[in-house]
């Protein structure tokens, strides 16, 4: 053999010898960790079972709780409304949250009444609910812990969400199962084509609550570090495709029914660009902050996330760490500067707080964590009156407008054929809702949308239209000059009530 080929020879082993390593490299990266399963504590349903059903009992699809409806609850009730009677979202009204949301809305109202609607909600909450004890269990390793964590959580979003009814609650099964799929995932026991089901989760976040998008948003740039860190680039574009495979196979489904309904552009800009808004200047923005900062203190987020923060030298679940920090800041800075906050917003820090209080210190927790309540002596008060106090105030101080209104709608009612449209200058679409009677305009309500100019102009548009019969005005609540003068040029006050002036179209 000649010293060429000796040396051939040696090349080809060793590059054998390299590519049998790197083959084995990656037969080892791909292997599940499959002690996993074995470390997870038993699921209990039963808590996720009982609040949903007590929370959608209690939801404003109740008879005898809708007129204890907030201005947004009854915006989505009336969406499911409208879209019975041929309306769509986007263009005949206007609406912030996605598209499958009102889809459900939609559903919803079937047969005529929002009981449909209402147990939808118990399902969301159900899949919720069961996903977060399995990741406080997993992180807490007591189901102690993540019993009484249960009952907090549903708590909460009794106090946040009083009547339900939210986009933001009905977003949160996909938050909380992607939450499990990423820790899953970190502890590498899922596949790479479970990618898809991961990408699902994020459209069906997207069309129904988009702001929600943010744990995806910023989990993608966490995935892209930790695949680089532990030298499986490919592995992490491969999981790229599958989860826009998944996302684009909804997105395009659902998305099809705008694009048919050739509200694409105008869908875009209402949940999308409206919601990603930030104004920091705007008339309430001290007043939402002070509220804000009031729940972080008083339901101990802000401890959990200083004692994350410091966390980090245990040197475990880091990625998972980092992704609940981010997100949770990034929704909070989106919150407040929401020119039009309300409480159920709050709903979305829930996963990331509760995540944060189990995932710092797990030697304490069943002597520190066993009772929420005792480490956040002002929570059960605070609870308290955050679900007793909504509807003291509605039924107590707001007693007549709620009458004024019901009296009002039951004679726009006898007063208007089915077809016959009216418009409500009010803080509330009751109006609509009691006279079963579809608004004018394409901006329902005097509030919360009146910020922007396109949509005072929409507004202005509609209005001079003169396709309402009818007009009521809400005498407490601050009119818009263009909006008088078409009263004035346009309609002549013919009823009166402690609350509301009845506005009639000139002959």
């Amino acid at each position: 053999m000649t010293e060429l080929e000796i040396v051939s020879e040696v090349v080809d082993h060793e590059a054998t010898y390299r590519r049998s390593r790197r083959a084995a490299s990656r037969k080892q990266s791909v292997k599940l960790n499959k002690e996993f399963g074995k470390t997870i504590l038993k699921t209990k349903v039963w808590p996720a079972l009982v609040w949903s059903i007590v929370l959608s009992f209690c939801s404003v699809v109740n008879p005898l709780l809708t007129s204890f409806a907030t201005n947004i609850q009854t915006q989505n009730l009336y969406a499911g409304m409208a879209m019975m009677k041929g309306q769509i979202p986007y263009g005949d009204f206007f609406g912030t949250s996605g598209l499958l949301f009102y889809l459900l809305a939609l559903l919803g109202n079937v047969g005529g009444n929002f009981i449909i609607f209402g147990v939808l909600q118990f399902i969301a909450l159900l899949i919720a609910g069961v996903y977060f004890y399995k990741i406080i269990a997993y992180f807490s390793r007591s189901e102690k812990v993540a019993l009484s964590a249960s009952h907090w959580f549903y708590i909460f979003i009794f106090a946040l969400g009083f009547g339900g009814l939210y986009a933001e609650m009905f977003a949160l099964p996909f938050i909380l199962t992607s939450i499990w799929f990423l820790v899953r995932y970190f502890e590498n026991a899922v596949t790479d084509e479970e990618f898809i089901l991961y990408g699902i989760d994020a459209a069906l976040v997207f069309l129904i609550y988009p702001k929600s998008l943010i744990l995806w948003v910023v989990a993608g740039i966490v995935l892209v570090v930790y695949n680089v860190q532990h030298h499986q680039v490919a592995r992490g574009f491969y999981k790229l495709l599958a989860a826009v495979f998944g996302f684009l196979l909804i997105l395009y489904s659902v998305g099809y029914y705008a694009f048919e309904a050739q509200v694409l552009g105008t869908a875009i800009q209402q949940t999308f660009l409206y919601n990603l808004r930030l104004d920091f200047q705007h008339a309430t923005v001290l007043m939402d902050l002070t509220i804000v900062i009031l729940f972080l203190l008083l339901s101990g987020f802000v401890k959990n996330a200083i004692h994350t923060l410091f966390s980090f030298r245990q040197e475990k679940y880091t990625y998972i760490k980092v992704l609940m920090l981010l997100v949770f800041t990034i929704q909070l800075i989106f919150i407040v500067g929401s020119a039009h906050f309300q409480w159920s917003q709050l709903v979305l820090l829930l996963p990331y707080g509760f995540v944060m209080a189990v995932i710092h210190n797990q030697e304490e927790h069943e002597d520190t964590n066993s009772s929420y309540a005792r480490r956040h002596f002002f929570l059960p008060v605070f609870i308290g009156l955050g679900i007793l106090v909504q509807p003291a105030y509605i039924y107590l101080v707001q007693g007549g407008l709620r009458a004024d209104r019901q009296e009002v709608a039951q004679y726009i009612s006898s007063q208007t054929e089915n077809s016959d449209k009216v418009y409500a200058w009010d803080n509330s679409a009751g109006v609509y809702i009691s006279s079963q009677r579809l608004s004018a305009a394409t901006i329902t309500t005097a509030e919360p949308f009146l910020n922007t100019d396109e949509n005072v102009n929409s507004l202005i548009y509609d209005l001079n239209k003169s396709e309402a019969k009818y007009v009521v005005v809400n005498k407490y609540i601050s009119m818009l000059d263009k909006v008088k003068t078409i009263l004035e040029s346009q309609y002549k006050a013919i009823q009166t009530t402690d609350h509301f002036i009845i506005y009639q179209k000139n002959e």
